[in-house]
């Protein structure tokens, strides 16, 4: 499903219950979500029919050589498989007090969401994350990210990626902050967008910024309610910081997002210019060989590894180490 308030309906619906949620790109070919569906054993799939001109379910039922996805499913291929809906066909009706017993059961170790990751240099791997560790690691970022009740933050970032879930929604939840987020991004309605819904906080894409910036219709907006912390290239210049003094938040899918940073709004000391920032509380960095694994000394060239609360608790299919 695209962004959209319906995703995160019943994304928290499901997180809630203690549900495993497992939010799946809607830039997967039809042999992709097959992977990756039999990889998290998922029982439920939700998804729109179209698009950007993916006919998701259509070429799901062609790929199974299945006539349709109604009723509950027998399928060699997905065995965990039983039923897919779009979203207006998700069941409801639950009462009050069943959902509170659930709700009651569900503890921080367990597994809240498999996300998958991007794939860029293996085929992707779905990373488990437990409500405590994710949970913590989106409290650990927030004011790097200058996140607060009184933000209003525009995220145009997926949410079925960890920079959407992590950095957009639960951020928001999690502050009490206001989530802005579209579809699809284009720069003469994301400007209108900013303008009306007051963004306090855009955060996403340099590249995009740069590109709203460059719009011709950018100087008939009013973006004043935009503060520091968002992307420079929208801010007026005596806002704006020099090169390389304000940290670019760093992270990864199995560590639910970034895990260290600086407050965005603020310019590091000059000796971090450049740099990445400081771990988040709780998170240790260290740089190692990475042929013997040895501890490096500082300024050297080697493997980032981390350790914390907030890293994964495993990858689907994959032992432990």
């Amino acid at each position: 499903m695209p962004n959209g308030v319906r995703w995160v309906q019943i994304a928290i619906a499901l997180t809630r219950i203690g549900a495993v949620l497992v939010p799946l790109s809607t830039l997967l070919s039809a042999r992709e979500l097959i992977a990756q569906l039999r990889a998290s054993s998922t029982q439920f799939l939700i998804g729109v029919e179209e698009f950007r001109g993916h006919r998701y379910l259509d070429d799901l039922a062609a790929a199974l050589e299945l006539g349709d996805l109604s009723g509950t499913l027998r399928c060699t291929e997905l065995p965990s498989l039983r039923h897919v809906w779009t979203a207006d066909q998700v069941p409801s009706g639950s009462s009050g007090s069943f959902v509170e017993a659930v709700t009651a059961t569900v503890t921080p170790s367990d597994t809240m969401v498999i996300m998958f990751t991007s794939g860029s240099s293996g085929p992707p791997k779905g990373v488990m994350h437990s409500h405590g560790g994710a949970l913590g690691a989106v409290r650990a970022g927030l004011a790097s990210r200058c996140i607060d009740a009184d933000t209003r933050l525009y995220l145009p970032m997926p949410f079925f990626w960890v920079g959407g879930l992590a950095s957009g929604v639960l951020s928001a939840l999690v502050a009490g902050a206001t989530l802005i987020t579209e579809q699809i991004p284009r720069p003469e309605s994301t400007l209108r967008l900013l303008e009306r819904e007051r963004v306090t906080l855009f955060r996403g894409w340099p590249d995009q910024a740069e590109a709203l910036a460059r719009h011709p219709d950018r100087a008939r907006v009013d973006l004043s309610a935009l503060r520091p912390g968002s992307l420079e290239a929208l801010l007026p210049p005596e806002q704006r910081s020099e090169p390389g003094s304000r940290a670019t938040l760093f992270g990864m899918t199995e560590a639910f997002g970034p895990y260290c940073g600086y407050p965005a709004d603020t310019e590091m000391p000059r000796s971090a210019w450049g740099s990445c920032g400081q771990p988040f509380p709780g998170m240790e960095v260290r740089i190692t060989d990475p042929d013997s694994g040895q501890v490096l000394a500082a300024g050297s060239i080697g493997m980032i590894e981390i350790r914390g609360p907030h890293v994964l608790r495993g990858i689907c299919r994959r032992s432990r180490e």
